[in-house]
């Protein structure tokens, strides 16, 4: 809860500088590329955080599996549930209501279409790179890799922060932000909840199919990407298995989140990409929705990633008593 309260006080006051900074806009054009530099670091250490882990590394058997499998389901869940949430509420492919004439061209969609799909493959080169050096090299470097996944948690923190001020930053430079949350009212609260819903309904279906039971499945789901917090409680409450499901579910879910936006944003939808990744939509996968989506996608994003933050604790125990 501390770093949500950080992470929402970095970017509204740098979004409060920006926004008095707007008539000098040209001379801030390098933020998106600084930003894409950001990124791209991020995701790196990502990777080498994944690699070094041993927990990781060592459950990519039966294990990892079963964490494809139950990630497909609920991502797939919140994806469904956010696009019928979506078709209810009248609202378009990039969010905006149906009744929004605006017609992008053939052009501007090969142009944003051939962007996406280019910055996914760097973010997935990012990812794999990390991986690859942190399996082979970090534990040859540092004796204690708990010394490392301490200290580059650290970093992690660091960076998205500096990655929150600079989407705060762009948003406050483009203002329409402020705007947007005017404009979609009760709506932004609804895609959350859809695709909350429907990773624990999927969740729930995924544990009628599989050796896990209903209620681990839909506790696994219920991590929303949150890595840290959810297989540590099903470890604790005795549930070894489904920690460990658990732990491989949430990390592949928030990579995926990170590698597949920019593509889901266009062949999809601005809303449905925001429920990929989980609990990542309000942090690490902030700019690469605004780069990917529409700047007022944002405010979707966050919501949900919030959203999602804070059913953590509740729904994991609920689910397991």
């Amino acid at each position: 809860m501390t770093l949500l309260i950080l992470y929402w006080a970095i970017m509204l006051v740098c979004y409060a500088v920006a926004s008095k900074l707007r008539d000098r806009k040209e001379k801030f054009s390098f933020v998106g590329m600084l930003t894409n530099a950001v990124i791209c670091v991020l995701v790196f250490l990502m990777g080498l955080r994944m690699g070094a882990n041993e927990e990781v590394t060592s459950n990519l058997g039966t294990i990892g599996l079963q964490s494809l499998f139950i990630t497909v389901f609920v991502v797939g869940g919140s994806v469904i549930a956010v696009h019928i949430t979506r078709k209810l509420l009248k609202l378009n492919k990039e969010g905006m209501p149906e009744s929004d004439t605006y017609e992008i061209t053939e052009g501007e969609e090969k142009e944003a279409q051939t962007g996406g799909a280019k910055f996914t493959l760097i973010i997935l080169a990012f990812v794999v790179g990390g991986m690859l050096l942190g399996y082979f090299f970090i534990p040859e470097i540092f004796e204690n890799t708990d010394e490392f996944q301490a200290m580059s948690g650290n970093w992690l923190v660091v960076g998205i922060c500096i990655l929150l001020g600079l989407a705060g930053f762009d948003l406050g430079m483009g203002g329409k932000v402020a705007q947007s949350f005017k404009g979609a009212g009760i709506k932004v609260i609804f895609i959350p909840i859809a695709a909350v819903a429907g990773s624990l309904i999927m969740g729930a279906v995924y544990g009628l199919v599989s050796s896990l039971t209903v209620a681990e499945a839909v506790a696994v789901s219920a991590g929303f990407g949150w890595y840290t917090l959810a297989p540590g409680m099903l470890t604790e409450a005795g549930f070894a298995v489904a920690g460990a499901v658990s732990f491989m579910h949430n990390v592949i879910r928030e990579t995926l989140g990170i590698v597949i936006i920019p593509v889901a944003a266009k062949k999809i939808g601005y809303l449905e990409s925001t429920s990929i990744p989980g609990v990542a939509a309000m942090d690490v996968c902030i700019s690469i929705v605004e780069r990917s989506c529409r700047p007022e996608t944002v405010v979707y994003s966050f919501c949900t990633g919030a959203l999602m933050c804070l059913s953590v604790p509740i729904f994991v125990t609920l689910a397991i008593g």
